[in-house]
């Protein structure tokens, strides 16, 4: 069992304040032309080598060129050039959590990216692209970035491709993955609530399987992946497939 659920709310900290793609109702492009990235941010807290070495030993099966980036290499730099690197899926395994304003609204998700210090980034968290966070039970500080941050921040555009943001509340609503889509994503999975590193592993796992193995339409294998394990039996939270 899980010890804890890996989420903190995030406090806004403004001055007040791949060549190929899924495609939607078809199968991935021919995996010749197939490149993919993991940001496992997780592994610091929650590693899970089982998971990175399935979900490689599946993307390679087909075709892809995989790269996989640990916390050490997971840094906002990486964030924003991701669109231009061409990849059909990026999977984010990073904490995540809900953003509170100071009257104490929630707006939306955001992905804990890095380590950060006082002075880190000090210009966009000043303006409020860039919000600090801390995980559940740390004391390690991260910057955060909402959708504002990955609409607005990124460089280029995606070309059509997955993106997996398995993070709790990252499927709460539709605003993170409005943001990836205004940067040219094809599809976006979050997950709505509190989920647990084991269920996020098992159903990215089980995902792909039947997406790219099986070749089945994004819509259906999102559905049939999550019929068979159905929510997260620890903290009750469940993923969410938006289209454009």
């Amino acid at each position: 069992m899980q010890r804890w659920p890996w989420i903190l709310l995030i406090l806004v900290v403004a001055t007040m304040i791949v060549p190929a793609a899924i495609y939607l109702g078809h199968s991935p492009e021919e995996p010749s032309q197939m490149r993919a990235a993991i940001l496992d941010g997780l592994a610091a807290d929650y590693p899970n080598q089982t998971f990175i070495e399935s979900a490689v030993e599946v993307l390679r099966e087909v075709g892809f060129e995989v790269g996989v980036y640990g916390p050490e290499n997971i840094s906002l730099s990486l964030l924003k050039d991701l669109p231009l690197e061409g990849y059909s899926l990026v999977v984010f395994r990073v904490h995540g959590g809900r953003i509170r304003q100071p009257i104490g609204l929630f707006i939306g998700g955001g992905l804990f990216i890095e380590k950060c210090g006082p002075e880190s980034h000090r210009d966009e968290v000043e303006s409020g692209y860039l919000l600090l966070g801390r995980p559940f039970l740390s004391n390690e500080t991260y910057c955060v970035a909402p959708p504002h941050y990955i609409s607005e921040k990124l460089h280029g555009t995606f070309k059509r491709t997955l993106i997996i943001a398995a993070s709790c509340f990252t499927g709460n609503d539709n605003v993170m993955a409005s943001a990836f889509f205004e940067r040219g994503a094809g599809a976006y999975i979050g997950f709505r609530g509190e989920i647990s590193p084991d269920y996020t592993d098992a159903f990215t796992i089980k995902l792909l399987r039947k997406l790219y193995s099986e070749k089945l339409p994004i819509q259906e294998a999102f559905d049939e992946t999550l019929k068979e394990l159905g929510s997260d039996p620890h903290y009750g939270g469940s993923p969410a497939l938006y289209l454009p």
